[in-house]
């Protein structure tokens, strides 16, 4: 049983927890940023998690040049209600990072880039570079927001390839600005099991698609009768999935 000694706010990234309750080491940048920039101290209890649904609490024995020495205390699991996948319409760079990272603070499971009518364009040499600063943005919200669980970031893929491989999804949703029907019609509804949310760019959706992802059992709600910018729908529909679903 955890005890009731001060914890820091920090969490850090690991790449497998430890097993057992035998002394441990943190390097690299993770030791870096607790020794000089957290400025954690030696007796100081920190988390730490490996983004698969678990936190360790563990004390600080000691600080090395290039290592901290650490002591596991106990585990925490993370068990979301809801799996929930988001789909996203590639927009602009500065878009994108910021819904990767709020994606992460509010619990979605996997995040796949969409190649859609009126996505932003990347080569495909630059979109597995912003792969790769999608990842560091993600394992740094999951530290800021002391979740446990990292969304798994999928490589790219054009709708039609989605809508093929028929996400089993309890709730197959789409945003939709023309949509009569209202997103928080849903949430009264049962909590299912897990949600896919696709969500198209900047542009939204063409008429196509929407008749594509009808055709594929996915349902188009609007967030209102105002049009918003695609990073304020997505957070605003995952807050929504969030708040009634899966806290």
């Amino acid at each position: 049983m955890l005890d009731a000694r001060p914890v820091t706010s920090n969490q850090f990234f690991i790449t497998s927890l430890p097993g057992g309750d035998s002394k441990f080491s943190l390097v690299g940048e993770e030791h870096f940023h607790l020794a000089r920039v957290a400025r954690v101290k030696p007796g100081d209890r920190i988390w730490l998690t490996d983004g698969r649904q678990k936190r360790l609490l563990a004390e600080v024995l000691s600080l090395e040049a290039d290592k901290t020495w650490l002591l596991p205390i106990g585990v925490t699991e993370e068990k979301l209600k809801t799996e929930l996948i988001l789909g996203l319409g590639l927009t602009r760079p500065s878009t994108m990072d910021a819904i990767i990272e709020k994606a992460t603070e509010l619990g979605v499971t996997e995040i796949i880039p969409l190649v859609t009518a009126h996505s932003f364009r990347l080569t495909a040499d630059k979109i597995e570079a912003r792969l790769a600063r999608w990842q560091r943005i993600s394992q740094a919200a999951l530290k800021q927001s002391k979740g446990a669980s990292l969304p798994a970031i999928k490589a790219a893929r054009h709708l039609p390839e989605i809508l093929r491989l028929d996400y089993r999804g309890e709730q197959k949703i789409f945003l939709d600005e023309h949509s009569q029907v209202y997103f928080r019609d849903i949430l009264n509804e049962a909590r299912p099991a897990s949600v896919v949310l696709l969500v198209g760019p900047e542009g939204g959706w063409s008429q196509k698609e929407r008749e594509e992802l009808v055709s594929a059992n996915y349902r188009g709600y609007s967030l209102g009768g105002r049009i918003l910018r695609t990073e304020t729908a997505v957070v605003s529909a995952l807050t929504l999935i969030s708040h009634f679903w899966n806290w």
